[in-house]
């Protein structure tokens, strides 16, 4: 019953939700007396939506009181319109009221709560462009993210041995979700941690790469994305740089990447059946090439230990935890080339929402920033047909025209300061470092054309 109560089309409820209409129910069964008073919360929906629509602060305030009165907390700020899935946020932030934003977030309105049509609050305040009101939910977001995956990682590290290690972490699966009908396919987590245990096939035309969900690891519509990774990893294509892939796949990058004519050309796979079919295309005799055969939270140790670095490091792994990705780039800060490496990982964060995306994005950014890296996100036009999803069971792109490839290099003033902190002389002979050697339009845009 709470189950059924509590489904929203296209988002799982959070657990804040749950323990609010658990509330709802709970009340609404007691028996009746002669003293009850109404403890159905929902009452305040109309007057909160209306309250909030106008900007009227101050009847805003007085609802959310009334709530406290009778129900000890502030739910009224978290309710949604049972027809439309609107919420009190979503209508201020589509209106612009920013300080009535604010008093509903400090209220606990969920940031990330949708509507029937799979919009959030952020994604209203983005279409009619308030932007003082789309900083603030990016903020609140962001916070909110940081916090909940500090969370999860000091769980994890308390009921599953140490993360740093990169062992024995039990994550939730799409597995776990398959036999539920109640969850839609895209609602399902991404996460696979059997994925090396399970078999994976190629098709014929070597352009599609299925796991045993019939849910895609790798698909040739990426190709324009890849050649522009792999440009933007060389320095513009410059050769004889030393590079570093991550999830090998249908070799898309590593090919864009042969191109460059490597000086040496690192790939690390642990799918048993993605290798052997590197190996049956002669990727293990070409010049410059290594193959590093198992997972990365082992083979990325030793590379580091044998004292390699990389002037480019690619990251697209498949099934993997946002834990991993924070793991990952921890050894990235040991193996990038200093000062001009470049790092970058497929984008498909938050892939269904661009509002959401948007957030992932600003919290990878500040967690590279507390290791010395700076982040930009650089828009490219991609179109990707409807009929290249035919026999997908799931998409993992949907829709949108804009990639923000991620463009991650050292921070220069910090790079300056740690030498000036070691005793170190920071001149160059002529100049000071250069800023990137990376050439970015001044909008922010890599210099690649349209992504057919």
């Amino acid at each position: 019953k709470l189950h059924d109560k509590t489904i929203v089309k296209r988002k799982r409820i959070i657990p804040e939700q749950i323990i609010i209409y658990l509330q709802i129910i709970i009340m609404s069964n007691l028996p009746e007396n002669d003293n009850k008073v109404d403890n159905d919360p929902s009452k305040y929906i109309p007057s909160m939506l209306e309250a909030c629509s106008k900007g009227d602060l101050s009847a805003v305030q007085s609802i959310l009181d009334r709530c406290k009165e009778q129900h000890n907390n502030a739910i009224a700020a978290s309710l949604q319109d049972d027809k439309t899935g609107l919420s009190p946020l979503m209508i201020a932030a589509k209106c612009g009221h920013l300080e009535l934003c604010q008093l509903l977030l400090e209220e606990g309105a969920p940031w990330n709560a949708i509507d029937r049509n799979g919009k959030c609050a952020g994604n209203y305040a983005t279409d009619l462009e308030h932007w003082e009101v789309v900083n603030l939910l990016v903020d609140a977001g962001t916070k909110a993210e940081l916090l909940l995956g500090a969370s999860i990682r000091l769980s994890m590290e308390k009921n599953n041995g140490v993360l740093d290690d990169g062992k024995q972490i039990v994550k939730e699966s799409s597995s776990d979700y398959k036999d539920d009908k109640k969850v839609p396919v895209e609602n399902e987590p991404c996460t696979k941690p059997d994925y090396l245990k399970s078999n994976v096939r190629y098709n014929a035309a070597n352009t599609l790469l299925l796991d045993d969900d019939d849910d895609a690891v790798m698909m040739q519509w990426e190709k324009p994305l890849m050649d522009a990774h792999a440009s933007i990893m060389t320095g513009n294509g410059q050769k004889s740089k030393t590079v570093l892939n991550v999830g090998f796949g249908l070799g898309i990058i590593d090919t864009a990447l042969q191109k460059y004519e490597p000086a040496l050309h690192v790939i690390i796979e642990a799918h048993p059946v993605v290798y052997k079919k590197m190996v049956q295309d002669g990727w293990d005799s070409k010049p410059n090439v290594r193959i590093c055969f198992g997972r990365w939270q082992e083979e990325m140790p030793k590379l580091i230990a044998e004292g390699v670095n990389f002037d480019g490091i690619f990251y697209d792994t498949y099934g993997e935890h946002f834990t991993d990705l924070e793991y990952f780039q921890a050894l990235v800060a040991k193996s990038l080339q200093k000062p001009d490496g470049v790092y970058s990982f497929f984008n498909g964060l938050a892939p269904d929402n661009l509002f959401f995306h948007g957030v992932a994005c600003q919290c990878v950014k500040l967690q590279l920033q507390q290791i010395g890296l700076d982040s930009e996100f650089a828009p490219c036009e991609i179109q990707v047909k409807e009929k290249e999803w035919d026999g997908v069971r799931r998409k993992y792109w949907h829709g949108r025209d804009t990639y923000y490839l991620p463009i991650i290099t050292w921070n220069k003033d910090k790079l300056l300061l740690n030498k000036k902190n070691n005793g170190l002389d920071t001149r160059k002979e002529n100049n000071e470092p250069s800023t990137s050697n990376n050439e970015i339009e001044g909008n922010g845009s890599c210099k690649k054309p349209k992504l057919n």
